[in-house]
């Protein structure tokens, strides 16, 4: 399929209502083509889950317990890296104008992998400690004390998301990935902020009416048919997660983008 969307490159600074705009508009144009990508991104991702949920309870051994846990939400890690590095690639050629290719973009993310690693923990890092940590936060502190910290704690957030677009679309080193990041949004915090919120409270609406429709299909199976349910829960949030996990990468492109603009025309206008 040839579906150039050229988008890039941004006409001019976009405002964070039309990063969002931009964001979908890619989305929607490269879904298709991202979509097994997607889908077995998101697969990797839920298999400690689905496995716990169907095959620990058969076979009697549950390998997600102490240190074997960590290690298998490792080799998850390592998996998921390259595949978020094709759904990278794929979109920012869409963007481009340019028709994606397979085994240029395959080259590519298996060439990277190594590097990858490190470009996704240093755009992921800081939110997945957040989320570690988000049990032992909210015992250690009172609910109203959570609440004004949560602003400042997750504002960091903002530096940091884009380095997974700097590394993958312009081709840069880990550390050269998470200067750039942080070069162009530690003067914009607040605009990567607001379109962190409102990206991140789009995909939780998607989950939220997965949790609801599970919720009100689960009278018609029965109390006793636990099974079918944890299936059904499983299958909606691997498609939610296959749609979403697009969406978020879009965004994130187009943001950087803007972000690189911007940054342009501040060097332009001080000179």
């Amino acid at each position: 399929m040839n579906a150039s969307v050229g988008l890039l490159p941004l006409p001019r600074p976009l405002m964070a209502a039309e990063v969002l705009d931009a964001g979908f508009r890619l989305f929607r144009s490269g879904i298709l083509h991202c979509l097994p990508y997607s889908g077995l991104a998101v697969l990797v991702i839920e298999l400690p889950t689905l496995y716990a949920t169907f095959l620990a309870p058969r076979v009697g051994v549950n390998l997600l317990s102490g240190n074997l846990k960590l290690v298998s939400y490792l080799l998850v890690f390592l998996l998921a890296v390259p595949l978020l590095g094709l759904i990278t690639l794929r979109l920012n050629a869409l963007a481009e104008g340019s028709r994606p290719r397979f085994r240029p973009e395959v080259a590519a993310a298996l060439s990277r992998w190594p590097m990858g690693i490190f470009a996704t923990a240093f755009a992921f890092g800081y939110p997945l400690a957040l989320w570690i940590l988000y049990p032992v936060l909210v015992t250690s502190m009172p609910g109203t004390a959570l609440v004004f910290a949560a602003i400042p704690v997750f504002w960091p957030v903002a530096m940091f998301l884009v380095t997974l677009p700097a590394f993958w679309c312009d081709r840069l080193t880990p550390i050269a990935a998470l200067v750039t990041s942080l070069r162009v949004s530690i003067r914009r915090t607040w605009r990567m902020f607001g379109v962190a919120l409102a990206t991140l409270c789009m995909v939780m609406v998607f989950f939220v009416l997965s949790t609801v429709i599970v919720w009100m299909m689960s009278p018609l199976f029965g109390r006793a048919d636990l099974f079918l349910i944890a299936t059904v829960e499983s299958m909606l949030y691997l498609v939610v997660g296959a749609f979403g996990v697009p969406f978020v990468l879009a965004v994130l492109i187009v943001a950087y983008r803007d972000l690189q603009l911007r940054e342009l025309d501040r060097r332009g206008a001080g000179t």
